[in-house]
């Protein structure tokens, strides 16, 4: 009866001692990305893939496009309710949005668009270390997303592909660059 007692302390320590622990890593990452859920925002978040909540899938059958936003967030537009995808960036200290970040959140409005048509919202946030930032889905960046996608597809069936771009920094990070031979530098 002893022994079972200690057992039972033993695990009800762990459990206290894993929540604490939880609690923790949680207030870490709120202070690292600078988000947690503001409610005073009035939004709140209905799909997430950093594990806050349930991941939900965004697809554009057409493009062949899908992905999961790091959060989707239901909020009230002009008294109707909208799904708004915010992507984190918590290691990037800018005050111009990146293109290519720019583009990404552009890729999820465009498959939110065709996911949930009446539930969503004309733009998306991208949140850097510096600040957040707001995307607004125009028509030129939807055709710019779309052109993307097959420029993807088309690098995908073709013998060869090259390098596009002119960044030595780009070059020097990329995975392929010891079988690439137009490795700049």
């Amino acid at each position: 009866m002893t022994v079972l007692r200690y057992v039972v302390l033993g695990i009800a320590a762990a459990a206290v001692l894993g929540a604490l622990a939880l609690q923790m890593m949680l207030r870490w990452y709120r202070s690292r990305t600078g988000f947690g859920g503001d409610r005073r925002s009035g939004a709140r978040i209905v799909g997430s893939d950093t594990g806050v909540a349930a991941p939900v899938l965004l697809r554009d059958p057409r493009l062949g496009l899908r992905g999961r936003p790091d959060y989707l967030l239901a909020l009230e537009i002009q008294g109707r309710p909208a799904l708004v995808p915010l992507e984190l960036k918590p290691g990037r200290r800018s005050r111009r949005i990146y293109e290519s970040d720019a583009l990404q959140v552009a890729a999820y409005l465009v498959a939110l668009r065709a996911t949930a048509p009446d539930a969503a919202a004309p733009f998306g946030y991208l949140r850097y270390a510096s600040g957040t930032y707001r995307v607004t889905l125009t028509a030129a960046l939807a055709e710019r997303v779309a052109a993307i996608v097959g420029a993807i597809r088309a690098g995908r069936e073709a013998p060869e592909v090259h390098r596009s771009h002119a960044i030595r920094g780009r070059c020097t990070a990329c995975a392929v660059r010891r079988h690439c031979d137009e490795a700049l530098g």
